[in-house]
Order: structure tokens, then sequence, then C-alpha cells
């Protein structure tokens, strides 16, 4: 009996001691899953950053288009097509004074219009049509009031919204300019807010046109000087039910440097912009439908009537709109003989967009605008002591196109669009320029029209 009774303790302490082993070799209690949730606190399509307070949201879009004729120009590319691909990020989070946001916007692009250097509109010497282009778009942040970084400019206010905005095929969409900046925007209540920002003036300029020494390195004729002041740029903004409203205004240094080999004193000039822009909701026609309309002036700071292209900051002295065998050239200003002074450009210019939902998935949109730059005429060249080398190749510009557009969404975040474009340009010879300018059999001076259209197929996300 002792024996068994001996067995059975010495079974059991062995099967006690196994387990305790088995038991000390197994992990301890996994700590909970942290799942990704949801953020609604800023609407749809945020989640909360695992471990953090902060809400983030991705999105963006894949796009391709196909363009007809989108350079105007005779003997030009026909038919071209562009695949871009857009990434944005959007992180918010509350703090005691108020929000903190960052906003980062990317795009990766093959085909035309890279935004790398102008094109020559009318000889269609694209800059860029086989390239691979990758650029930041957006990248800013948002504390207590405050902006700092790349962001849409205060002054703009319609942007092209209810258009294609690439099919334009010309330098003169609505200003639709971003910079580098750094702004304070005060809120009154009931949606009225005042902003004045710094901008960088690189995103704006088009320069000023003149003879400059030989020695000096030149681009397209004259040397921008270093840049001594930034733009100044106000608004006064209200959004409301009913839609929204902005007046605008903006100070711009135009600056020339005349030798970059021995540098020298060069001119400058003070321009300036006026804007005013109205947006309606027009919900009792269809949901969704929108009206906007805008009108701006500028003397010598011409990038603020219209987009100049020049998206990537890169130092411009003249830029051209081109349409048929007409390729003229603008710029803010001319610098005159002695190099000491700079007849300013001016120009105005008026843009409309109306969009109309026929059903929830079928929408149209009609827009406009017509710009008009005047060059400094001779008398007020001879003003400032006269133009060195006779003639400055700058002409007065009327330019006026309209389009149309009808966009299908057969599912939720799916378009399947086309447009069409109808543009006309007159170049003539009452400004600075004395005689034409004939390269390749295509003149800065006479009158042109075409067509042009796109289809495009974007998906959402």
């Amino acid at each position: 009996m002792k024996t068994v009774k001996s067995l059975l303790l010495g079974a059991a302490a062995g099967f006690v001691a196994l387990t305790g082993a088995q038991a000390a070799d197994l992990p301890g209690k996994a700590a909970p899953a942290e799942y990704v949730r949801i953020c609604d606190t800023y609407g749809a399509g945020f989640f909360f950053i695992p471990g953090t307070d902060t809400c983030l949201r991705i999105g963006g879009y894949v796009r391709m288009d196909a363009y007809a004729n989108q350079t105007f120009g005779a003997g030009t590319t026909a038919y071209s097509t562009r695949t871009r691909l857009l990434l944005n990020f959007d992180a918010r989070s509350n703090t005691e004074y108020g929000l903190l946001r960052a906003y980062g916007e990317f795009m990766i692009q093959r085909g035309p219009g890279n935004n790398v250097l102008p094109t020559t509109l009318a000889t269609g010497a694209g800059s860029t049509g086989q390239a691979s282009a990758a650029y930041m778009s957006r990248a800013f942040i948002q504390f207590a009031g405050f902006t700092f970084g790349n962001s849409a400019s205060f002054f703009n206010f319609y942007q092209g919204d209810v258009q294609f905005v690439a099919s334009s095929g010309a330098a003169m969409d609505p200003s639709r300019n971003s910079s580098n900046l750094i702004a304070y925007t005060a809120s009154f209540g009931s949606g009225f807010s005042a902003t004045v920002s710094i901008e960088d003036p690189q995103f704006r300029r088009i320069g000023a046109i003149g003879t400059i020494a030989a020695a000096a390195t030149q681009i397209n004729g004259v040397v921008y000087n270093g840049q001594a002041l930034p733009d100044i740029v106000g608004n006064l903004r209200v959004d409301q039910g009913w839609g929204s409203a902005q007046v605008m205004g903006a100070f711009h240094e135009v600056r020339t440097n005349l030798n970059t080999v021995a540098p020298t004193p060069g001119a400058s000039a003070t321009g300036w912009a006026i804007g005013a822009g109205i947006r309606l909701n027009l919900d009792m026609l269809a949901r969704g439908d929108v009206l906007w309309l805008q009108a701006t002036y500028a003397d010598g700071a011409l990038g603020y009537v219209f987009t100049n292209d020049n998206s990537d900051g890169l130092i411009q002295t003249r830029q051209a709109i081109g349409v048929g065998l007409v390729n003229a050239l603008y710029a803010d200003g001319t610098l005159n003989a002695a190099g000491s002074g700079i007849a300013k450009s001016k120009a105005w210019g008026v843009h409309a967009g109306f969009r109309h939902f026929w059903t929830p998935a079928l929408r149209s949109a009609l827009w406009g605008k017509y710009v008009n730059i005047d060059a400094p005429s001779v008398n007020a060249i001879a003003a400032f002591g006269g133009f060195a080398g006779g003639n400055s190749t700058l002409t007065d510009i009327r330019f006026w196109q309209i389009g149309v557009n009808t966009i299908w969404s057969p599912v939720r975040n799916l378009d399947l669009g086309v447009e069409v474009v109808y543009s006309n340009l007159s170049s003539r010879q009452n400004g600075s320029g004395n005689a034409a300018v004939v390269t390749n059999g295509v003149s800065t001076q006479g009158n042109a029209n075409a067509w042009s259209g796109m289809f495009r197929v974007q998906r959402n996300f």
C-alpha cells in the first residue's frame, strides 16, 4: 500500500513540475489590439493615427487626359496625352489655440505640360513633351490663424473650378498660382474674414524686357535682379450659405539687373493688382449648381490677372501666348535705354464659369474669359529715356476664350468628361514693339483663332 501511495505521489509531483515548466514557456497574455478608429470631427474620410490624437485623411486621384490641338499652333502636334497621379495628406488636431493642420499634395505625371519650362505655344516647341515630372503642388501648416508654407495665393478666388484647367492651352487662365507664404487670417464671425499674406514674388514674375550689357548672362534678353521685397497680398472675404465673395489686392516689385558679370544698379518699379469675385450657390436650380464671376486689374503685375505658368518659380522675363501663326509676348514692363527706369505693362481680365447638374450623375459647365494687355506705349518709354535696341517685341494683346464641358459619373468617384474650347488672339503694334518679329513663319502680331478639345477619365479616392 505504501508503495502504491509513493508511486501516485511521485507521478503527481512530476505532472505538476512538467505543467509548470510548460506554462513558463508560454507567452504572457497579449495586449489588446489597437484598431484604427474613425475620426468624424473634420468630416468624412478622417481616421485617428494609432497612438495619437491626430486625425488623418489620405486622398487623391488618377487621371488620364487626351488632347486635340492643345497648343493651337500651325503644324503643331494635333494629338497628345497626359497621365497624372495626385496624392494628398491632411492631418488635423485640436489644441488650446485652435486647429493645428498640416496639408501636403504631390503630383506625378507623364506627358506634355509638366510645368517645368514654359511652352512656345504657336510653334509647338513643347519643352517636356515626353517627360515625366514629380513635384509638390501644396505643403503648408495652419495654426492659430497663421498659414506657413506653399499654398494657393490669398489673392486667388476663381481658379478655373468648372473648367478642365489644362485644356485651355494658354497662360490666360484665372490666377491660380501657388506661392511660398506667411499669412494671418482673422475671422470675425458669420463667415467674414480678412487675410494679410507675405508671398514669394518669384511665383508671379513675368519680368521686364530690354537691352542689357552684352557681357551679361541673359535670359530672354534681360536679367531679373535678385528680389528685394516680398509681394504683399490682402483680402476681405465672406463665406455663407448663399456662396462666397472676395475683394483682394497685391503689391509686386519689378526689378532688373543690367549686368551679371559686373553687377550694376538696376531699375525697379512697384506693380500692383486689385480684384473682386463672387460665387453664387444656385441650388434652387439643381443641387450643386454654381456661378463664378471675377474681375482683376494690374499695373506692372500681370501675374495677378492670369496664371503665368510659373508654378515652379523659374526666373521669367517674358512669356508667350500663342494661337495659330501668332505668338505674342508679354512682360511686366519695358526697360529704358539708360537702364534707369521701367515702363510698366497694364492688364485687366474678366472670368466667368457656370456649372449645372442635369442629374446627380450628369453635369455640364460653360465658362469664358477675356484678357486685355496693354504694353507700354512708345511715348511712355520715351518719357523714361527711350528703349535701347529699337524693338521690345511687346505688343498689345486681346485674348478671349469660351469653353463647354460635360461630365458623366456612372458610379461614385469616377468621372468621364469631354470639353471643347474656342480661342481667339489679337496682337497689335500699338504697344512698345515697332515691328513684327517673325520666327519660322510665326509672327508676334496679327489675329488668329483655334478650336481645341479634351477627353478625360478620372478616378477620385
